[in-house]
Order: C-alpha cells, then sequence, then structure tokens
C-alpha cells in the first residue's frame, strides 16, 4: 500500500506540472495570436484611401484632396508610396501623375491628405477615372492597393475634333446638291425637321424594347457646323435614359438620287445609333411592307462594326438584307461618310465610298419592293432594345453622335 500511494503522489505531481506547463503554452500562444503585428503590444494598424468625386473646373490645375485613413493611430510614422495611373482619365492630358510618391501619417494620428492636380478645361466630356495605387506600406497593413479618382464634368463646349478625310463633295458628275443641311445655324431646322418625342407608346419601345425618352430638343445641340446629339442616364417620361430622335416626315421626301451623310457615333454596351429612311407612306401601308433603309446603325458594344439593311415584306415580321463593316480603329474615333446610291429598281449602300450592300427589284422575290417610293430621314441615338440590349457599368454617359451634315443629290 505505501508503495502504490508513493506512485500516486508521484503521478499526481507530474499531472499537475503537466497541467500548468500546458496552461502557460496556451496563454503564451494566446498572447502571440493577439499580438500578431504588433510592436510593443500595438496592433499594425489599418490603411484606407477615400475615393474622390469632383468637378475639374475650367483653366488651369484643380487639387483632389485624397485623405488615407488608418483604423486606429500607431506610435509609429506611417507611410505609403502613391503611384497614379490612367484609366478613362489620361495622364497629362486630364491629370498631373505622381510615381512613387512618399506619403506618411504623423505618430498618434490617425489621417493625411495629399493632392492630384487635375487638368481644368473647357470641354463637355463624360465622367473620367484615374487610379491611386498605393504600396510600400511601413508600420501599417493596406486594406487595399487601388482606388480611384472621378472627374465630373462642369462643362458645355463640345470637343469635336473633325478628323477623318471621308467627306461628300458639293457635286457629283450627273447630279446636283437637290437639298442638304448643314447644322451651321443655332438651333435644328425645323421647316425640314420633327421631334419624335415620347417612349413610343402606345408600341412602347418605339417598337425594340428601347429604354430611352426622346425629348423635344434638350439632348440636342448645334455646335461649330455639327448637330449633336447626347444621350443621358437620367430620368424622364418613366424612363432611365434620355435621348432625340428627329424625322423630316411630311416635310423633306425623296425618291431616287444620291445620299451622303457624314458623322461620328457613340460606342458603349447598349448605345444604339442610327441614320435611316422610311417609306412615306407607312401611316397607310405599315411597316415593313413601307420599306426601311438603314444608312448606318451600330451596336455601341461592337464600336468597330457598322450595319447596312433594308427591310421590306407583307409583315407582320420583315425580310431583310444586310451586311456590315468592321473597321481597324472605332466609328467614334473619326467622322465617315455614310452614303447611298439610289436608282429605279437599286439601292446601294457605301461606307466611306466603298460599295457595302446592293438590294434590287429581283432580290426581293415574290415580296413587294417598296424601294421606288418616296422615304424621309430619322436620326436618332437608341439607348437598350431587343438588338443591343441594356448599358451596364462601362457605358459611358452622356454619350454623342455628332452629324456633320446630310447631302441629297439628284440627276
Amino acid at each position: 500500500m505505501s508503495h502504490m500511494t508513493s506512485s500516486f503522489v508521484v503521478k499526481s505531481v507530474q499531472f499537475r506540472l503537466l497541467f500548468l506547463l500546458s496552461s502557460a503554452l496556451i496563454l503564451t500562444l494566446t498572447r502571440c495570436s493577439k499580438d500578431s503585428g504588433k510592436g510593443n503590444g500595438e496592433t499594425t494598424p489599418l490603411l484606407s484611401l477615400n475615393s474622390v468625386s469632383q468637378t475639374e473646373g475650367t483653366g488651369g490645375n484643380t487639387k483632389f484632396g485624397f485623405e488615407l485613413i488608418l483604423n486606429a493611430a500607431s506610435s509609429k510614422v506611417v507611410s505609403v508610396e502613391i503611384t497614379t495611373a490612367d484609366g478613362t482619365a489620361l495622364t497629362t492630358e486630364d491629370f498631373i501623375g505622381v510615381n512613387k510618391q512618399v506619403v506618411t501619417i504623423p505618430a498618434g494620428q490617425t489621417k493625411t491628405t495629399f493632392n492630384i492636380d487635375v487638368v481644368g478645361d473647357d470641354w463637355k466630356e463624360t465622367t473620367e477615372d484615374f487610379l491611386i495605387q498605393i504600396s510600400n506600406p511601413v508600420n501599417c497593413q493596406l486594406a487595399g492597393t487601388t482606388y480611384k479618382g472621378f472627374i465630373l464634368n462642369d462643362d458645355t463646349k463640345f470637343r469635336i475634333n473633325d478628323d477623318g478625310s471621308n467627306t461628300s463633295p458639293l457635286t457629283y458628275p450627273g447630279y446636283s446638291l437637290v437639298w442638304s443641311d448643314e447644322f451651321s445655324g443655332s438651333a435644328l431646322d425645323q421647316t425640314s425637321w420633327n421631334f419624335e418625342t415620347g417612349d413610343g407608346c402606345p408600341n412602347c419601345g418605339w417598337g425594340n424594347n428601347e429604354l430611352q425618352f426622346y425629348t423635344p430638343g434638350n439632348n440636342l445641340y448645334m455646335q461649330d457646323g455639327k448637330m449633336i446629339i447626347e444621350a443621358r442616364f437620367e430620368s424622364a417620361g418613366g424612363k432611365n435614359y434620355t435621348s432625340t430622335r428627329i424625322t423630316t416626315q411630311n416635310k423633306k421626301t425623296f425618291t431616287f438620287g444620291r445620299i451622303d451623310i457624314r458623322a461620328k457615333v457613340p460606342k458603349g454596351k447598349g448605345i444604339w445609333p442610327a441614320l435611316w429612311m422610311l417609306g412615306s407612306n407607312i401611316s397607310t401601308v405599315s411597316w415593313p411592307k413601307c420599306g426601311e433603309m438603314d444608312i448606318m446603325e451600330l451596336l455601341g458594344q461592337e464600336p468597330n462594326k457598322v450595319y447596312q439593311t433594308v427591310h421590306f415584306g407583307p409583315g407582320p415580321a420583315s425580310t431583310q438584307k444586310s451586311r456590315n463593316k468592321i473597321s481597324t480603329t472605332a466609328y467614334s474615333e473619326v467622322y465617315h461618310l455614310f452614303s447611298v446610291n439610289w436608282e429605279m429598281d437599286k439601292v446601294q449602300f457605301f461606307v466611306d465610298n466603298e460599295l457595302l450592300l446592293e438590294m434590287t427589284k429581283a432580290d426581293a422575290g415574290g415580296a413587294d419592293y417598296p424601294f421606288n417610293n418616296p422615304f424621309f430621314f430619322i436620326i436618332n441615338v437608341a439607348v437598350g432594345g431587343n438588338w443591343p440590349g441594356s448599358p451596364d457599368g462601362t457605358t459611358p454617359f452622356p454619350s454623342w453622335m455628332m452629324v456633320d451634315y446630310v447631302r441629297v443629290f439628284q440627276k
């Protein structure tokens, strides 16, 4: 019995020692875990940056003040390096870039500011952004490494940039200029053009489930001999977007001739600019029997591709013939010339004087051929719809189509 008692006592002592050692180890590990990233028991603070949205101003530079924020003060000086990068805004043109600029937060403080100079101008632009990249943190951890600054528009003048050598002459051999709109006035010539307004009801969405509300001139501008249609992300008439649609219906109709329209078109998902014509008898025979000639259509998510199409047939659906042309650069970069050579029983479509589509009476087969009748012009920028789909976060607003002129030549 005495031997057993002695053995029991020894084992009890060993157990208690093991328990105490284990407890001490757990306490040490817990403290290490809590003190991870600490110096002298101090938690390494987390650093973040606020985003800035601000107007650029007109002329000179405007300082965009960015604030670096710690979630807790440090007993040490905190520093990071700041580098800018292009977003939709460009270095030098839109803002003054910095490279590995050191910014510090003094010990005991939780925030500091630094400035990025934004270049002011007079040009109306979409909201642009540039990137702020944070690196090389000292005495802090980074909540994120890339942030954005947003440059908001505060201007009213458009940057025209009349680039593109694709122009129309004032005469063709055997043809004379019978009508044109050079858009040189201060307002749209309403002796030639109508504003079509609303959302297209009762056939809402203009038959295509489009998302815009067409305003009576609010989205149309004249500057430097250009007509500019602006599509905006704004609410009107129960819609989330506004734009402009104009026609020459009942004012200017034409049968046959050479038609030239010089224009620069917008881009962006869900943006749908169009230069087109409808048969003047649409109110009596309806579409597609009246005929439709699409001189230019573009889907904003395919900025390098334009379409030329004819629609015809007894209905209710249309028979169509269509071609497209892919450019090495986006059609939004420079002006292009979109043309029609229209004769009895034949219509030809051109992009920059290159034949793209031809439609003849024989091509219509048994369907009615409507293209020997008078037609009127339509110019518009739609937003959304069955064909282009809806805009998304990448779509630039406002978006602009700029039309230099419409010219009609006849024999």
